[in-house]
């Protein structure tokens, strides 16, 4: 009997213990879910009194409207609907699929190959080039999109294929220079310029960094058709349009859509619309939409933290929006000094979901510095075509052709002038924040430090000089000619330079 009781009272024992347990854990679970609560209202008060219309939906209402005449983003369907094949992508033969660029020096001529590529991918799309030339006329660009409740997928067609069209666009200009029109080619990059800009009406920061990566090629356009050859006239159009799109801010247009969206998401998670299970399993499998027994596992783990995620995911990016303020030079160690989410169950959704900030925001940082000195450039080619030579600095180009010299957005000082050997060169001090001496390293990622960002020019004897020898090409016939010098100069570059 003595050891009955003891069975009983340690039964009992453990069913009161398991009892206290679950009716802790659930007080616990109600305790996180009111504290979060609290806070989340008090951080919605203040977004409401900084930022009236920050909630999704006027967010999308202040994106406004774009007659259909004037709408730049429904020209890509027609692009990709005369596509000859799935995309365009100029590559020169072999298993690398390397670029037909690649390794190619702005200012030397496009080997056989890599202009036979050129040629290949080029061939049979006249149709997408009308279109894709059409887009000189349509300078903004508007899209709408069925937006899914969570927010994290939904698709974006028709973003990825604007680098097509510019692709397309500049191997076309590439073209032109070859046959000695560079002047028509430059005529191109108003296209591809607005052609970026067709991803204007949208605030996505992923499209903000497709709009960055068009920027950089048309730049890139720009300096190689000027390493070329000797495109004749003034560019004043040309120089606005790029300094205009300098200042465009769809970083920050991205980071407020984004605040907006994600904040849509995490709401309908509180209020039982979306699964937590099911948001799992999109953002941490991208491209499945099946939760597994962990995701529902987690989910229930985090549904009391919900609001305080919420919460910290609101006043997080907004701490990082609200250096938009702040001059451009500024704005990258104030994003870095943003404290990120700390660790813990209550703010794994936020972590899960938070953009990596600081690498966008450099990517247009970039971009912007990329169009300033490319607009400064042309102010300095112009004044070579007058005096018949360089200038010695950039405060000796007479104001009507450069009233002024942009800022650096890397550092806030005037852009920088160097004068190189072969021709000059209008840099940025890049991200490394140093000033390299004007070092640009066509080899090198963009991220690395000791060098600079910038635009060339050269010397009109140093334009359009011969293709380099590729890695594994055969050795010139008149290498091996007793008294040979090697390849004999190819007579297109020199014609070129005068034609136009």
């Amino acid at each position: 009997m003595p050891r009955n009781r003891w069975v009983r009272r340690i039964a009992i024992g453990l069913a009161t213990g398991f009892v206290l347990l679950v009716v802790s854990a659930f007080y616990s679970r109600h305790a996180t879910r009111q504290a979060g609560l609290e806070r989340l209202e008090a951080t919605t008060a203040r977004l409401d009194a900084t930022d009236s219309r920050w909630q999704f939906d006027l967010v999308l209402a202040d994106c406004g409207s774009l007659p259909d005449n004037q709408n730049g983003a429904l020209l890509v369907p027609r692009f990709k609907a005369a596509l000859v094949g799935r995309e365009f992508t100029p590559v020169r033969p072999g298993p690398t699929k390397a670029s037909v660029f690649e390794g190619v020096p702005p200012n030397h001529v496009l080997d056989d190959e890599g202009a036979a590529a050129l040629n290949l991918a080029l061939h049979g799309n006249d149709a997408a080039l009308v279109v894709a030339r059409s887009f000189k006329d349509y300078p903004r660009g508007l899209r709408r999109y069925a937006y899914n409740p969570d927010f994290i997928s939904v698709l974006l067609p028709d973003v990825q294929e604007t680098q097509q069209i510019v692709a397309m666009l500049d191997a076309e200009a590439e073209r032109l220079i070859r046959d000695g029109r560079p002047g028509a080619a430059l005529e191109l990059v108003r296209a591809m310029l607005n052609a970026g800009r067709s991803i204007d009406g949208e605030t996505f920061l992923v499209s903000s960094l497709i709009r960055s990566a068009c920027n950089t090629k048309t730049v890139r356009r720009i300096e190689r058709t000027f390493a070329l050859s000797l495109p004749k006239g003034e560019a004043t159009e040309l120089r606005a349009a790029l300094l205009s799109e300098s200042n465009a801010d769809h970083f920050w247009a991205g980071l407020r859509m984004d605040r907006a969206g994600v904040g849509m998401l995490m709401t309908n998670l509180r209020t039982g619309r979306l699964s937590v299970a099911l948001v799992s399993a999109i953002a941490g499998k991208p491209g499945s939409a099946t939760p597994s027994l962990q995701d529902h596992v987690q989910a229930w783990v985090r549904e009391p933290h919900l609001p305080g995620d919420q919460a910290t995911f609101l006043e997080t990016i907004t701490q990082a929006y609200e250096v938009r303020h702040l001059p451009e030079h500024e704005q990258r160690a104030a994003l870095k000094a943003v404290p990120p989410p700390p660790p813990g169950p209550g703010t794994e959704l936020t972590r899960l979901l938070f953009p990596k900030l600081n690498k966008l925001h450099d990517a247009g940082l970039r971009a912007k510095a990329q169009l300033r000195c490319a607009a400064v450039g042309l102010a300095v080619e112009r004044f070579r075509q007058i005096r018949g030579r360089w200038p010695t600095s950039l405060e000796e180009i007479p104001k009507g052709i450069l009233p002024a010299v942009p800022l650096d957005p890397f550092d806030g000082r005037p852009l920088k002038y160097v004068q190189r050997e072969d021709g000059v060169t209008v840099y940025s001090v890049g991200g490394d924040e140093q000033d390299n001496g004007g070092t640009i390293n066509d080899k090198a990622k963009p991220t690395d430090p000791g060098q600079d960002v910038g635009f060339r020019l050269y010397n009109p004897d140093a334009r359009g000089l011969p293709p380099l020898p590729r890695p594994g090409s055969l050795p010139d016939v008149g290498d091996f000619i007793e008294g040979g010098s090697g390849p004999a100069p190819l007579p297109y570059p020199r014609e070129i330079r005068d034609r136009e």
